[in-house]
């Protein structure tokens, strides 16, 4: 049987002959040139790679940036601020088309312009966009939208499809709004 040793001087001798050793022209310098071949196209490959990560980040950042741009416009909401502006809670206070008068029966407005925007400010903010019946008084988890009152969000939210009737997201919850 062969010895270890043995086995090790003879794998050293293959990879040696494989390799091909070459003497340079001086005569006393060994040089391999397969595998400082090997070395160098390694080290390219790898300052190639690097250079193009680095152009990559670049560029993604670079994206990132621009599209943050645009958003500079930060807002900050406290404890302490309303859930509504003071414009809706009045709309919502006085709930109905106009104050008609009763004995004219027109709104407080004499043109017809007055009663358009009366009953485009009724519809578009303050009722119920199912039923016209109500006020809107709920609004819809996760989205936020706030387009029907508690009855018919229920109706929605009890029914087999459970989506926004605005944006068509699936419904989580509904929650009721309580004005001060």
């Amino acid at each position: 049987m062969h010895s270890m040793a043995d086995l090790a001087k003879s794998h050293f001798v293959n990879l040696a002959t494989r390799i091909n050793l070459i003497w340079t022209k001086a005569g006393h310098t060994l040089a391999c040139y397969p595998a400082l071949s090997l070395l160098a196209r390694l080290v390219a490959y790898v300052s190639i790679l690097t250079i193009m990560l680095i152009i990559v980040l670049i560029i993604v950042r670079c994206m990132t940036y621009s599209e943050d741009e645009g958003n500079e416009v930060e807002v900050r909401a406290t404890e302490t601020d309303q859930l509504w502006p003071r414009k809706a809670l009045s709309l919502l206070f006085s709930y109905g088309t106009c104050n008609k008068d009763l004995e004219s029966g027109d709104c407080g407005g004499s043109s017809s312009s007055d009663k358009n925007s009366c009953s485009e400010e009724l519809y578009d903010r303050t009722v119920c966009v199912i039923c016209y019946d109500e006020e809107r008084n709920c609004f819809y988890v996760p989205c936020g939208h706030c387009a029907t009152c508690y009855v018919c969000a229920q109706r929605i939210f009890n029914s087999e499809n459970k989506v926004c009737p605005v944006c068509r997201r699936f419904i989580g919850k509904i929650r009721k709004l309580f004005a001060p």
